[in-house]
């Protein structure tokens, strides 16, 4: 995988918010809905995602009961003229919640609401949990002829190539 698009890759999924999130129940039946998300970086962990979610959602109930997750991300549709060629990854990976007594949810809060600050007041609500996910694969497609599958090791990578000089 090019430099090219390894920043690409890191641009895709730092400069959106939003994504699709799948998650399986506990029947076996893939479920999917929409989330915000922030990047996370923290000394000596890889780079991985945090979400703010609902306890009362379908979705939430299914990651605290353990179920693997996948996120899709793509760019925004107005930056293409044909659909196919819309930059987009599909991540794969696994939540833990993040408990509210916990020393690493004062900072992971904050890296959240540095990236999201609308979303203050949902921390006020005792029904939402910030969710730390784990990232452990990653299909990214650039466009026609730029498809790529990212081991964790190659996505933390990824997540931490610089912008050129």
């Amino acid at each position: 995988m090019r430099y090219e698009d390894r920043l690409a890759l890191r641009r895709l999924i730092e400069e959106q918010q939003a994504a699709a999130l799948g998650t399986v129940t506990p029947d076996g039946v893939p479920f999917v809905s929409y989330v915000l998300y922030a990047v996370e970086r923290r000394n000596g962990h890889t780079p991985g995602l945090l979400l703010l979610l609902s306890r009362l959602a379908t979705h939430t109930n299914h990651l605290l009961a353990g179920s693997p997750l996948s996120l899709l991300i793509t760019a925004s549709p107005q930056s293409v003229t044909d659909p196919q060629a819309l930059a987009r990854v599909t991540l794969q990976g696994s939540a833990q919640d993040i408990p509210r007594h916990s020393p690493d949810f004062p900072t992971a809060q904050l890296t959240y609401l540095q990236r999201l600050p609308t979303q203050q007041h949902l921390f006020a609500l005792p029904d939402f949990t910030l969710f730390r996910v784990t990232l452990h694969e990653a299909r990214y497609i650039g466009g026609f002829g730029r498809a790529f599958t990212l081991d964790a090791a190659r996505l933390a990578e990824a997540l931490m190539v610089t912008e050129p000089a």
